[in-house]
């Protein structure tokens, strides 16, 4: 992909999916990440031909939790929004409504910010909002949900297979999964297990 949008960039043209030839294109791209795309490119994961074409002009975005100055403008513009298409008159945030606001950790970022305006909308009764806020102990919201779910992942079939002597078949009865499911998993995950494939799912 990162080859396809560099061509693209630097000969402005692509190919539309189907088609024989290519089209012409003029476009500016606005490109966003959570990524420090200079270490990327420093471990190889990312192409520094295409990193230098996308740095042109570099916005710093911090995330809503270092500049929480912004949640007045930022719940004015949410709301008006919501309200706008649920077909509600929009309600007035309070002072103690903001300082409640203030004190939440927002690991969510700015779409944690939209859902729980979007609960407190639905919650509240007679135009007033009513905020129903987990605790500061909930559980963080992680940047890459992917990535995330993979270590999960990875790290129980990597203890089950420990436990069943890396044996596929065993392993695969105890998580509920088919050998076929359990060797997709294992490939995907990159994990790596001792012996051959036969002797890894030969039956317990």
């Amino acid at each position: 992909m990162q080859s396809k949008l560099l061509r693209a960039i630097q000969e402005r043209t692509v190919r539309p999916l189907g088609s024989a030839q290519e089209d012409t294109v003029d476009v500016r791209i606005v490109s966003a990440t959570h990524k420090d795309l200079g270490a990327e490119v420093q471990a190889g994961s990312f192409r520094q031909d295409l990193y230098y074409r996308l740095n042109v002009i570099e916005i710093g975005v911090p995330p809503l939790r270092e500049r929480r100055e912004d949640l007045p403008a930022l719940c004015n513009a949410l709301l008006s929004r919501i309200c706008q298409e649920s077909g509600f008159s929009t309600p007035e945030l309070t002072g103690s409504l903001m300082e409640q606001l203030r004190s939440h950790p927002f690991n969510g970022n700015v779409r944690e910010l939209e859902n729980i305006l979007h609960r407190a909308v639905a919650l509240g009764e007679g135009g007033d909002l009513h905020f129903d806020t987990p605790p500061q102990d909930h559980v963080a919201v992680p940047e890459n949900l992917q990535a995330f779910l993979d270590h999960q992942e990875r790290s129980i079939l990597s203890k089950v297979l420990q436990e069943t002597g890396f044996n596929r078949t065993a392993a695969a009865t105890k998580l509920g999964l088919s050998l076929r499911q359990i060797r997709y998993r294992i490939a995907r995950l990159n994990i790596v297990t001792p012996g051959s494939d036969d002797e890894n799912d030969a039956p317990a």
